[in-house]
């Protein structure tokens, strides 16, 4: 019998332990829960994001238009190259569709001079630009419409200048 009883005391200890970590695990899971909602509230409310979610979405979008400039870019060069081999002079109904499309989307036309660049010279170009503008005195949002460059990218612009 004496020799039971440290063995009670080291399993009701054990227990013990294992009670608190399990009330432990469901504060934890009850805090989880509660954020998570808090997050979705808060978003729903119609704050802001925080920067780094806007400038991915920037970007994506960014992308996203690049790629439909290039398919409707590359729709148009197919078009002329059938016109030259097989003589048409005059759109058809089922062509007329694309055209629409371009010209009531947000996309920057191939003729505009504010068209996404991948060389180097573009870039620094337009930075330049951007300081230049602000230390004029132009507000971001003047800046953004006078470059058609997005509201985001002036500000992720100047604050790299910043640092």
């Amino acid at each position: 019998m004496v020799f039971q009883v440290p063995q009670f005391w080291d399993i009701a200890g054990d227990g013990l332990q294992i009670l608190l970590y399990l009330l432990m695990l469901g504060f934890y899971i009850k805090n989880r829960a509660i954020h998570k909602r808090y997050a979705v509230n808060r978003t729903k409310n119609g704050r802001r994001q925080s920067f780094n979610a806007q400038v991915f979405n920037i970007t994506v979008e960014q992308q996203v238009n690049q790629a439909f400039t290039n398919i409707i870019e590359t729709i148009a060069a197919e078009r002329n190259g059938l016109k030259s081999v097989l003589g048409l002079n005059t759109l058809s109904s089922e062509n007329k569709p694309i055209f629409k499309m371009q010209s009531n989307s947000q996309l920057p036309k191939s003729n505009d001079n504010h068209r996404i660049s991948d060389d180097r010279t573009g870039r620094a170009g337009r930075h330049q630009k951007v300081r230049k503008l602000l230390a004029k005195g132009l507000s971001v949002r003047k800046i953004s419409e006078g470059l058609k460059i997005p509201m985001g990218e002036v500000e992720l612009i100047l604050s790299l200048q910043r640092k």
